[in-house]
């Protein structure tokens, strides 16, 4: 998981640029989120707070008043000193928490919005730093206008913080926001290409290249879209055999082949419809197929070919037959919905518990690449009976089982599941 820090100073537009990252993709902790939480009524760190500074912090119905409390410090340095004692280790502990469960679900990008890291923390903590930057008097012309602050007032809270000169160096990306929201969401999306990469290559344990094999043109899209672009982005060199060329769909599947960033697509000339899971050749074209590419995972439909299809039952025959042909090179994963993906989402899937999947591999940050993948293939309708791409589960997550079976899950292709 790729740990990032994402600050600004106040009116920077910080708080615009996590809600793009969090909308493509990442996992977000948010500090004030959690500094309203250690600071709810009836917490120890709230009690803290009115030993410290008296009742009058408090609103009628008991709830902190931070507008009242932050009047209290702003002039005040030691008070202010104080209140970061009391909050900050509360505020730390839940942050370190939410990064361990998001690492335990084999998040890829985690991404903590921190207005005060230089000032409270150690930047160097972090795998990097991502800094929201604008101009002192753009930042104070937003404050007046859009938050209704006095002028004098906005000039404190700016002057409250570290000048943005001195983080700008110890940032590993800084994000201009003099413009408009259209130049900020644009600068965003470069930032974020450059992290899901980044993000790509710390959770592949090992080199692929990776090989997947499918029936037909979208399968690949489909089924392990994700998947391909995800190790594709790490720097893995990615390989796909279709068994069948579809209705007019050869363009359509170099278009889609160029979008998941795959090296290679062949395409067999097997009949759409007609494959049987016995045929010599198909097992024999697959074999070769593995022989040639030398994978270091192999991927393909399971035994029930995940909705039936007769073609997506062959070729995972064929797969699996031509695996064990040629030695068991490496390890086979097979495409899986678990039952609590596939509930709202297609009664055409044949579900596995959710204890029986072995990898569950976050594909959210690429979910734009696989959804452009999926449009390509225009000819075709959704072969798993999904009706509504935009809002299903395996547009977040990809699921493998593994053959020989495995004993825990992992949320790599790479990491050992034994």
């Amino acid at each position: 998981m790729l740990n990032v820090a994402l600050t600004g100073n106040v009116a920077s537009g910080k708080s615009t640029v996590v809600r793009h990252f969090a909308e493509w993709g990442a996992t977000v902790v948010d500090a004030d989120a959690l500094v309203r939480e250690v600071q709810a009524p009836g917490s120890a760190t709230l009690a803290a707070i009115v030993k410290r500074f008296g009742r009058d912090v408090l609103t009628g119905k008991g709830a902190l008043d931070r507008d009242a409390l932050r009047r209290r410090i702003l002039h005040d340095e030691a008070a202010r000193r104080a209140l970061e004692a009391l909050v900050h280790p509360a505020v730390a502990r839940l942050r370190h928490a939410q990064a361990a469960e998001a690492a335990d679900r084999g998040d890829c990008v985690l991404v903590n919005d921190i207005p005060l890291l230089f000032e409270a923390l150690d930047p160097a903590a972090f795998d990097f730093v991502v800094l929201v930057d604008a101009p002192t008097d753009v930042r104070r012309s937003r404050l007046v206008r859009d938050r209704g602050l006095a002028p004098e007032e906005a000039d404190r809270l700016i002057a409250a913080q570290l000048p943005a000169e001195g983080k700008r160096a110890r940032s590993d990306v800084v994000i201009e926001n003099a413009g408009t929201l259209a130049a900020l969401e644009r600068a965003a999306w470069e930032v974020w290409r450059t992290i899901r990469a980044r993000a790509a290559a710390t959770a592949a344990i090992a080199p692929g290249p990776l090989l997947a094999v499918f029936a037909h043109p979208d399968d690949a899209a489909v089924a392990a879209g994700g998947t391909l672009a995800r190790y594709a982005d790490a720097g893995l060199t990615t390989h796909l055999v279709c068994a069948t060329p579809g209705s007019a769909a050869r363009d359509e599947l170099a278009r889609a082949a160029q979008v998941l960033g795959l090296a290679e697509a062949t395409v067999l000339e097997h009949p759409t419809g007609g494959l049987a899971p016995t045929d010599a050749t198909g097992i024999r074209d697959v074999a070769a197929a593995i022989t040639r590419v030398r994978p270091a995972a192999l991927l393909s439909f399971g035994a029930d070919g995940v909705n039936g299809d007769r073609d997506h039952i062959a070729v995972a025959e064929w797969t699996r037959l031509a695996w064990e042909q040629v030695g068991r090179p490496c390890p086979l994963y097979c495409v899986a919905y678990p039952d609590t993906a596939t509930r709202a989402v297609s009664s055409r899937l044949h579900a596995v518990p959710d204890a029986a999947i072995h990898v569950r591999l976050d594909v959210r940050p690429w979910r734009d690449v696989k959804r452009a993948a999926i449009t390509a293939h225009a000819s075709s309708s959704n072969p798993l009976g999904l009706t509504d791409p935009s809002a299903w589960p395996p547009m977040d997550r990809e699921w493998y089982v593994v053959d020989p079976r495995r004993t825990r899950v992992v949320t790599d292709l790479f990491a050992p599941t034994t």
